[in-house]
């Protein structure tokens, strides 16, 4: 073989070598190769996704703005209801959803997580001078408000929510109106930390201390399956920041009524790494 041969033939393999290994990678480009990535977040949770004057603001908010800005990105938010939080990422209209998107086996199965960034239980939310609720006795028969796409009804029918009347209003300002009016519901119930923000702007509600349900809800940043070396990017920068003092610091700033309300606040929202570690980019938690 003549070395002009020789060179072509190296070139040659070379370059089937390249191929195979392009049409072998089952993973598409990186999200965060723009710089800007698209994210669907809540609009009508005040402390964890809200909307005013055209500018989204919450915890969730706050949290794809630090994650995202140490993966050297930033996020292009929009409206998700909760129903459709799955669908938008399988669809690819959406690149992440933020939107206090609770992390179980099951969406564990269809989308990646990077999570938890925070964890709450299920509570009770009612007027603010109605003292009919204390316990969860006292929620016999009455009529408790949720709204689609959350786990917060499935809870509620289970051996936990015995006897209450649990109804499904279109979304949660539905619920929130419900209650405000006294017309439908008793109470609204949904998790803890959603239930605090709703009160920072319905001062005329509160949140009942010490009636929750089923165990702890842990929100996470969800993607669709497919993109797991951003996913462990992700996870890395949450294990940073939740880790830091920027975690409590932006916890406080978005939802001071929870730490007004409960002294053991970290305690019971702040994550821990190794949850993180055994929930996040993973098909099954890791036992």
């Amino acid at each position: 073989m003549t070395t002009t041969h020789a060179t072509k033939l190296a070139a040659l393999l070379a370059l089937t070598a390249l191929t195979a290994a392009a049409c072998g990678s089952s993973e598409p480009p990186s999200l965060f190769s723009t710089g800007k990535v698209s994210v669907g977040a809540k609009n009508d949770q005040p402390g964890t996704g809200v909307v005013h004057n055209y500018k989204f603001s919450g915890f969730d908010i706050t949290v794809a703005r630090q994650i995202l800005k140490s993966v050297g990105a930033e996020p292009d938010f929009g409206i998700v209801p909760s129903e459709d939080r799955s669908a938008v990422l399988t669809d690819k209209k959406k690149d992440l959803v933020v939107a206090t998107f609770s992390i179980t086996v099951d969406r564990m199965k269809e989308l990646d997580f990077v999570g938890p960034y925070a964890s709450t239980y299920q509570g009770l939310m009612v007027r603010k001078n109605d003292n009919r609720i204390r316990k969860p006795s006292d929620l016999a028969g009455k009529r408790v408000c949720t709204w689609p796409g959350t786990t917060s009804a499935t809870t509620l029918q289970g051996p936990d929510g015995n006897h209450i009347a649990v109804y499904e209003a279109p979304d949660a300002s539905s619920c929130i109106t419900d209650l405000k009016t006294k017309k439908v519901a008793d109470a609204v119930s949904t998790d803890q930390m959603i239930l605090y923000g709703f009160t920072q702007e319905n001062p005329d509600l509160k949140v009942v201390p010490d009636i929750t349900f089923g165990s702890a809800n842990h929100y996470g940043i969800a993607m669709a399956k497919g993109h797991r070396s951003d996913c462990l990017k992700l996870r890395g920068a949450l294990r940073d920041y939740v880790t830091s003092n920027d975690w409590s610091h932006d916890f406080t700033t978005s939802l001071p009524s929870i730490p007004a309300a409960d002294p053991t606040w970290e305690t019971d929202f702040k994550p821990r790494v190794e949850t993180v570690d055994s929930l996040s980019c993973r098909d099954t938690p890791r036992t």
